[in-house]
């Protein structure tokens, strides 16, 4: 065993005089030994010894427990099996490192974070928690590379799956290629270190400041000690509390006030992940209820976010009485909060005295002040006049208490932590001020740290040692605040501080104002800081986020004028600056809390864009009108790769012979038809043909000169092809699942009695039908595909496709269902409810069959053929497939042979059956999944990393809750012309009609949820190999197009990065979806899907221009399928009509008015998109009648 010397860093010798000068404090705080509870072993100054002394008294008591769904299950550890876990993996720590390393701690909330954090001491390193891998975008990775090249951590404990992508930005400027070790990873021998020194680092909390500088704050063993000493003391715990929480553990109020307080103390705490709250805030009252939770806690925000958005329906037979603290602090702390959260829930138990203010920050560890425990916070007012001046504050005298004019009410946080000091100085000269003046925050104690990790300058402004009249060390928090009675009022930051004439302006009065006068604005996500006048003198700047809806309502001036209003009424002040943002574009720390100082930096710099501006101090200037670049390429001769290509393009585009500067989506190519064309070229050249290389090189001549580089260099997808043949004979009677089909598998598991997953069309014939010959038909096409005749079984290692064999006709009979229903006698909408019963019967896998179709008799001339598979045997492209087949046996029947098996058809054998391309695709993937799929996978974990896939969109009901999957829909029609002009902008930005209609899409989705971040699901045909073309099966594979939309973003910018997104997923689009969210760890939501809740397609015409010799025929709506997605937009080619819209949506979620409301927006913004491509997302109207007019949603569609 050993003992870990840290050494001492910017202050630290002068640290431990300080502590001396507080000894009395220290020996009553820093072992426990005064808190209402004790260990009975000896007082300890560290975490290592705290912890030994527990698993020696309470190894069997539960100390941490994760509810990994955010309700119920629940992952436990002990203390015994917390220290066990610790020390293997402070053992592994140990083999790649050595004592006083930087360890990143990059792992969402969890029993895994909290067990990283204790090994990390356990090993005698520094913890620096950082953000969860999977959460890291632009600005926490630049964030976390200001970390990483700041402290040089030397490991990082990230989870396996998120090991790949943090993998590649080792190499990124600034990333010290810090070794990456797996929480899971363990060492039979363990280690752990004898103890710890008081004054050695136990972690490094970075600041959340603006990315450009966070400073490690030095957190030593006494100080947590103490600081965890003091806030017990100060929240009354006693043993047998309870605590709940669901703060991240990389702040510091999660891991010191959420984990190590409850551990250190002895009584259990339940974590939840921050995702799972603000998903459903509801979980934090149902989790404290349920676990009888005694305290909890949270910023601001938190509170206010329960007041607001917890329904009633949530908290039927809710028992909030356990809870005796909620503390509430990391952020300034509103009355109106704490008084609407307790009003509104003391009705479920809750007592009004449970809610608990109290101050703090990081340099102070994190607790300093708070009120006595169980006297609530009760509404304190003071003159606001006198709040502005430097003289004595006179509280408010009304006789009944009662707000006036000159009155405001400000929050107490209570009385300085018990072994501590707190002092207001009077920042200019450093003078202590009497109570009731406002002064800069001074605290001194065995929590102040040690100071900024390796940055003295910064540790020399705040942290003081034995300034005048100060004894010992001090720290400088840069806050306001006065005392009175004892008792501390937290005023605001220094730096936010307005001055107007001399009076002091608090910013957050401003803010609170206009959140209650100016109705546009997003409460909680309102700023008002200072800035110059073009005089020089400080005015106001305010900058507020604008909900999406009534950024729809009111134009900006309106916004503007109401801004002004309000505060020429409320304050006589006027703004100088107003910048209105989209949802979530405000400036936030890491914690989430709103940086005003940050804003007009950002503004001026261009990191901050909002969509509208009122600049009052200068007149604005007109921005240049961009121009447009073209440029003549002249045809050469073909080399004999780009022969090739031309002659592909020619058959799949059914155009002439192109030449070397065609472009292929110019020519009318788009996305299936680039797939037929990469699995034509792979024919025609034995080699890998990526599709995704058509997208990124359209031009003809690029397309070939990229496909000769490719090739003259060996790498792994420029490899030969491998064979995809007909398996041996003696194999066909059974094969593995394809691995889409073991997805749909797992859920037909979880549900055999969902109709979710049936896929159906209805074919209305009018003419002389020959029912006779429709069965031979189909007979035949039960023989031509064998997944027509399927079914599985599970019975031994793996599940398996077992297909009945053609020699065994009575096998095949039954190897699918069919029967003649005279419908004569039924009217339309019995019938019409007859197809959708038929097409919602569920399917049994293990017995089948999967395949039924139903000749319905409507009269000697009509006649109405419905067909309905499970997906699991087919896909949308399976359809034409059907048709197409189905038609040419019906041909051959009515040709005079007795049965269609026997005739002559006018269809080429098939080269394989899906059973073939599943075998193929498990060895594919056997050989190829550490290399090229591999590869596949880590883009989709970098890209799909940290996306939060729930877009909150007005739902009628609870999202949370299981919901039946029962589908509703909405058709809307875009006309032909406006189809072709918006063909036109796809061609001019190298684009397709595809990549403009989805990135619409995302735009209007982003409108109506507020969200910048959106994801949307992507079904693409999955059939890259010749060979699968003309078969029927499941070959279809999702992919999650991610989209940044912005309201300030010009829509081109947008279609351009979702073309590039497009182009990008299809290059990587081998890799599963299922695979993807397993990676992901992204979990389905109950009735919801994972990743992303809504999908869009856009299909290519049905084939119904069929030859059944005289017969009529036309597809028709069966209106059946239940709702996969929440929502799901369907776009059909139909010719010379233009196309045609349907919105499916899950009925139990989202009300019809809503959905046609939506359908009615999409074809507007269609249209103003093809008006003005480069006007600004925000800026574009929905309101246009002529659309409106023109896509008046009704019920109904196509069946897809």
């Amino acid at each position: 065993m050993s003992v870990i010397n840290t050494p001492r860093h910017d202050g630290a010798d002068k640290h431990a005089a300080n502590c001396a000068a507080h000894e009395h404090a220290v020996s009553n705080t820093a072992a426990f030994d005064d808190a209402p509870f004790q260990t009975a072993a000896a007082p300890a100054n560290d975490l290592v010894s705290v912890m030994k002394l527990h698993v020696a008294e309470r190894p069997d008591q539960l100390a941490v427990r994760f509810l990994v769904d955010g309700d119920t299950d629940a992952h436990e550890l002990t203390y015994a099996a917390l220290d066990a876990r610790a020390r293997r993996l402070a053992a592994v720590l140990r083999q790649h490192g050595a004592p006083n390393d930087r360890v990143l701690l990059m792992l969402p909330s969890g029993l895994d974070y909290v067990v990283s954090f204790f090994a990390c001491q356990y090993a005698g390193m520094i913890a620096v928690p950082a953000y969860p891998a999977e959460a890291l975008q632009s600005g926490h990775i630049e964030r976390l590379r200001r970390m990483s090249g700041d402290c040089m951590a030397r490991l990082a404990v990230v989870e396996r799956a998120s090991q790949a992508s943090l993998a590649a930005l080792n190499h990124e400027p600034g990333l010290n290629g810090a070794t990456l070790v797996s929480p899971d990873e363990s060492s039979d021998d363990g280690f752990c270190i004898e103890r710890a020194e008081p004054d050695a680092i136990a972690f490094l909390q970075y600041t959340s400041g603006s990315t450009a500088s966070p400073k490690g704050v030095i957190v030593s063993h006494a100080n947590l000690c103490a600081n965890v000493s003091a806030m017990s003391r100060g929240m009354g715990c006693r043993a047998g509390d309870r605590m709940f929480s669901w703060l991240p553990l990389y702040h510091d109020m999660g891991l010191i006030g959420s984990v190590l307080m409850p551990v250190l103390c002895g009584f259990q705490v339940t974590l939840i992940s921050p995702l799972h709250f603000l998903e459903r805030p509801a979980r934090w009252l149902a989790g404290i209820a349920r676990e009888r939770a005694t305290v909890t806690g949270g910023p601001d925000f938190a509170y206010r976010l329960c007041t607001d958005r917890v329904r009633d329906a949530q908290l039927a037979g809710l028992d909030l009485s356990s809870l005796r603290v909620a503390f509430c602090g990391s952020e300034p702390i509103r009355q109106t909060t704490l008084d609407g959260f307790a009003t509104r829930f003391s009705a479920h138990g809750l007592d009004p005295r449970a809610m608990y203010a109290c101050y703090g920050l990081a340099e102070a560890t994190l607790f300093l002040t708070g009120v006595e425990v169980g006297t609530g916070s009760p509404e304190t007012r003071f003159s606001a006049s006198a709040l502005a001046q430097p003289s004595p504050i006179a509280r408010a005298v009304a006789s009944n208490n009662e707000s006036n004019d000159d009155s405001k009410a400000v929050v107490g946080c209570g009385v300085t932590a018990f072994g501590h000091e707190l002092a207001i100085v009077d920042a200019r000269t450093g003078e202590r001020l009497p109570e009731r003046h406002v002064g800069e925050i001074w605290c001194g104690g065995p929590s102040i740290t040690h100071g900024y990790w390796q940055n003295p300058e910064a540790t020399a402004a705040v942290f003081l040692d034995d300034a005048p009249g100060f004894r010992g060390r001090w720290l400088r928090t840069g806050d306001l605040g006065f005392v009175d009675g004892g008792q501390l009022f937290f005023c605001g930051r220094r730096k936010d501080m307005i001055v107007l004439r001399g009076e002091n302006v608090y910013p957050q009065d401003l803010e609170t104002m206009l959140a209650d006068r100016v109705e546009w604005l997003r409460r909680g996500r309102i700023t008002a800081f200072p800035v110059e006048a073009a005089d020089g003198a400080e005015a106001i700047g305010v900058a507020a986020e604008v909900p999406r809806g009534r950024a729809r309502q009111v134009s900006p001036e309106t916004i503007f004028d109401a801004i002004a209003a309000a505060l020429g009424d409320a304050f006589q002040y006027e703004a100088a600056l107003i910048l209105l943002l989209e949802p979530g574009d405000l400036p936030r720390t890491s914690s989430g809390k709103l940086q005003r100082s940050a804003c007009v930096a950002a503004w001026q710099s261009g990191a901050l864009v909002p969509f509208a501006v009122r600049d009052a101090r200068f007149a604005p200037t007109q921005g240049a009108a961009m121009g447009a670049l073209t440029s003549n390429t002249k045809d050469g001769a073909l080399t004999p790769t780009a022969q090739v290509i031309a002659r592909v393009w020619s058959e799949v585009l059914d155009v002439p012979t192109p030449c070397a500067s065609d472009d292929f989506f110019a020519l009318g190519g788009r996305s299936l038809l680039a797939a037929k064309v990469a699995s034509r070229l792979r024919a025609q050249f034995g080699r890998e043909v990526p599709v995704g290389l058509l997208f990124s090189r359209p031009k003809l001549c690029v397309l070939a000169d990229a496909l000769d580089k490719r090739w003259v260099v060996p790498s792994h997808d420029a490899s030969t092809v491998v064979a995809l043949t007909r398996r041996a004979e003696g194999e066909r009677g059974e094969a593995p699942l394809s691995l889409p089909q073991e997805r749909l598998w797992v859920l037909w598991q979880l549900d055999p009695d969902s109709p979710a997953y049936n896929i159906s069309a209805a074919l209305a014939m009018s003419g002389p039908l020959d029912g006779d010959a429709v069965q031979s038909a189909l007979d035949a096409l039960v023989h031509r595909h064998e997944m027509l005749r399927t079914r599985f079984d599970d019975s031994g290692d793996a599940p398996r496709q077992l297909i009945a064999p053609v020699e065994d006709l009575a096998a095949v009979r039954n190897a699918w269902h069919w029967e003649t229903v005279d419908a004569r006698n039924l009217t339309d909408d019995a019938f019409n409810a007859q197809l959708r019963r038929l097409a919602r019967e569920p399917f049994d896998l293990t017995r089948g069959p999967l395949f039924r179709a139903t000749l319905f008799i409507r009269d000697d001339e009509r006649h109405v053929l419905h067909f309905v598979m499970h997906h699991i045997v087919a896909d949308g492209w399976s359809i034409n497939v059907l048709l197409r087949d189905f038609a040419a046996c019906y041909r051959a029947a009515r040709q005079g042979a007795e049965h269609a098996l026997n005739a002559p058809l006018a269809l080429p054998p098939l080269a394989i059956q899906y059973a073939d391309y599943a075998a193929w695709q498990r060895e594919r993937f056997a050989i190829d999944g550490s290399a090229q799929l591999g590869a596949q996978l880590d883009y989709w974990r970098g890209r799909l990393a940290g996306y939060d896939a729930l877009l909150d969109l007005p739902t009628v009901h609870e999202r949370g809750r299981p919901y039946e999957p029962r589908a509703a829909r909405v058709g809307a029609h875009i006309p032909a012309a406006l189809a072709s002009r918006l063909e036109s902008l796809a061609r001019a930005e190298n684009a397709t009609l595809f990549m403009v209609l989805l990135a619409a899409f995302a735009a209007l989705l982003s409108r109506y949820s507020g969200a910048q971040d959106v994801a949307i699901a992507v079904p693409v045909a999955g059939r890259d190999r010749l060979e699968t073309e003309p078969l029927i099966g499941f070959f279809v594979n999702t992919l999650a197009i991610r989209a940044s939309v912005k309201g300030a973003k010009p829509f081109a910018t947008l279609l351009r990065e979702v073309r590039d997104d497009s182009i990008d997923a299809q290059a990587n689009a081998d890799v599963p979806f299922e695979r993807v969210v397993a990676a992901l760890h992204s979990g389905r939501r109950a009735g919801g899907s994972p990743l992303a809740q809504i999908k869009f397609v856009l299909h290519d015409e049905f084939d119904t221009a069929l030859d059944l010799d005289g017969v009529h025929c036309a597809l028709i709506d069966a209106d059946a399928s239940d709702a996969r997605f929440e929502l799901a937009l369907d776009v059909l080619r139909e010719g010379d009509h233009g196309l045609r819209c349907v919105f499916a949506y899950a009925a139990e979620l989202y009300d019809d008015a809503f959905v046609a409301q939506f359908a009615w927006h999409y074809v507007s913004l269609l249209k103003q998109i093809a008006d003005t491509p480069r006007c600004a997302i925000g800026e574009l109207p929905l309101d246009d009648e002529e659309a409106a007019n023109s896509a008046s949603p009704v019920a109904g569609a196509y069946a897809f």
